[in-house]
């Protein structure tokens, strides 16, 4: 991730940071123009190049930043006290709760899946592998309270992973089929939690009973 250079201005550096996730999340990487951010940014567009090199290193530091929050997130999660079950539990809220606060990745993330990752570097890829080893973490406590039985890690964070990032982005729509009295479905972060939570644990456990979350 490329470092503020000295003399950086922060607030200038901060304006093209939060102009470039907005579209990126909502054009693309391809569709964004950096005249297109400069412009959004009030900043004339030397000043990204100064700061980023290219659309590109801002895309990446854009993406680093946002996968660096989330793992450190989910890192806090697993890594307070209690069973398994309730750090599982806080790890879904968390997970959820995150990509609520920040609801430009999610669009983004799913424009790279759907791209193949052609724009994730090496440093996005370890991001994303920081993740899977925290539910091996999760679910090798819960084996040893004998409450969770064996299941794959990996298919578990895509599970959990892939519901939250669309989940997270139909919101709009689901917020359209409310208003238009079509159906009444969820479209809170809670209630999003809860329902993934109720899953995930009819998956690992044997003996599954709801259990709230104790934020």
């Amino acid at each position: 991730m490329p470092r503020p250079k000295k003399g950086v201005n922060l607030d200038t550096r901060g304006r093209i940071l939060r102009a470039a996730t907005d579209l990126f999340a909502r054009q693309g990487y391809d569709a964004t123009g950096v005249e297109r951010i400069a412009g959004r940014a009030r900043v004339n567009k030397a000043l990204i190049y100064y700061y980023f090199r290219n659309k590109l290193g801002l895309y990446q530091h854009v993406l680093h930043a946002a996968l660096a929050g989330l793992v450190a997130r989910l890192e806090a999660t697993v890594g307070r006290p209690g069973s398994a079950d309730a750090r599982l539990a806080l790890y879904v809220d968390g997970l959820v709760g995150y990509l609520d606060d920040q609801p430009q990745l999610a669009p983004i993330m799913l424009r790279e899946l759907a791209d193949g990752g052609r724009h994730l570097d090496v440093a996005a890829l370890e991001q994303m592998l920081q993740i899977p080893p925290l539910l091996a973490r999760l679910i090798a406590q819960g084996r040893a309270e004998k409450v969770f039985a064996a299941y794959d890690p990996l298919m578990l964070h895509f599970l959990l992973m892939g519901t939250s990032l669309l989940m997270t982005s139909n919101m709009p729509i689901r917020r359209r089929v409310r208003q238009l009295g079509l159906a009444q479905p969820p479209v809170d972060g809670p209630a999003t939690t809860q329902a993934l939570l109720g899953v995930v644990r009819r998956l690992l456990r044997k003996d599954h009973v709801d259990v709230p979350i104790d934020r």
